[in-house]
């Protein structure tokens, strides 16, 4: 089956609208319609459902949503949104390189499943989901007339939302895994996070799993339609990002900081990745995060 991925990037593109690091529109939206087939995408979505019922499938999981409920899901799960009439929520959407909170990477880049199952479908006490979707409300009004202010404010806003809902979702579900239960895809992205900077073939992450190159590959691709590699380079490709816009350090003091050999090595990383030089990716991400 060939599972379509979807990109903020290719939206805003087919907007004809500069890209943002976020969209953010209710369930009422013609854009909903992409919803309904089966996808993966590359950035973080979160439903906020008001009124009405959803039917969610995501990975293996078919969900049925009900009143004042969310769901969040994450880049490259597999996933189907299907709303039956006279339905009222706000969905909103937002990448990866807006997280520069260390608690939230941490929370966040580890994906390990058992924060997955929580947050992919969040069942809160009324008071808790009302504090929640009073953020997804602010973000949503302000998203109608942006200004680089507005940006900001939407940005912090997302953070502060992401946080609360991981901390009630934790508080609430009893559910728990111990360590030892996470499965062997959620130790690879935790040893990703720990090692990428000085680490970067697949060689070493299979040695420190104890697994074949063929067999990680085979838990990459099931989760992530993806290869161990390719994951590795996305981690990489995102901390390059970050470090481009937020930083402040110059290209010499970014490759060296990410175990590169020279400038002219992370030029041809990101070349090889994005067909731009570091420096064409930093002004697009300039535009993108604009303040």
């Amino acid at each position: 089956m060939n599972i379509p991925n979807y990109t903020l990037k290719a939206y805003f593109d087919q907007k004809k609208s500069p890209c943002l690091s976020f969209n953010v529109f209710d369930v009422n939206n013609p854009c909903i319609e992409k919803e309904i087939e089966k996808h993966r995408s590359d950035y973080f979505q979160v439903l906020f459902l008001e009124e009405g019922t959803a039917h969610q499938c995501i990975e293996l999981e078919n969900i049925t949503m009900q009143q004042n409920q969310i769901s969040v899901v994450f880049p490259h799960q597999i996933n189907a949104l299907k709303l039956d009439e006279a339905t009222k929520g706000i969905i909103i959407q937002f990448d990866e390189v807006l997280f520069c909170s260390d608690l939230l990477k941490n929370e966040l880049i580890s994906y390990n499943n058992d924060l997955m199952y929580k947050l992919n479908h969040v069942v809160l006490e009324n008071h808790l989901f009302h504090k929640m979707h009073m953020y997804a409300k602010n973000i949503f009004d302000l998203f109608q007339d942006l200004t680089p202010i507005k940006k900001e404010q939407i940005r912090f806003y997302i953070k502060i939302m992401l946080l609360e809902i991981i901390e009630a979702a934790h508080q609430n579900y009893q559910g728990f895994k111990t360590p030892g239960e996470q499965d062997l895809f959620a130790k690879f992205k935790t040893l990703i996070e720990a090692q990428f900077k000085q680490e970067r073939t697949v060689a070493y992450y299979t040695s420190q799993l104890q697994l074949t190159p063929k067999k990680l590959n085979e838990i990459c691709k099931s989760k992530t339609g993806q290869t161990a590699l390719s994951i590795i380079h996305e981690r990489i490709l995102t901390e390059i990002k970050r470090l481009l816009l937020f930083s402040g350090k110059s290209h010499k003091e970014i490759a060296f900081e990410l175990g590169f050999d020279s400038p002219s090595a992370l030029n041809k990383f990101v070349y090889a990745k994005l067909k731009e030089t570091p420096s064409e990716l930093k002004q697009e991400l300039s535009q993108i995060y604009k303040f």
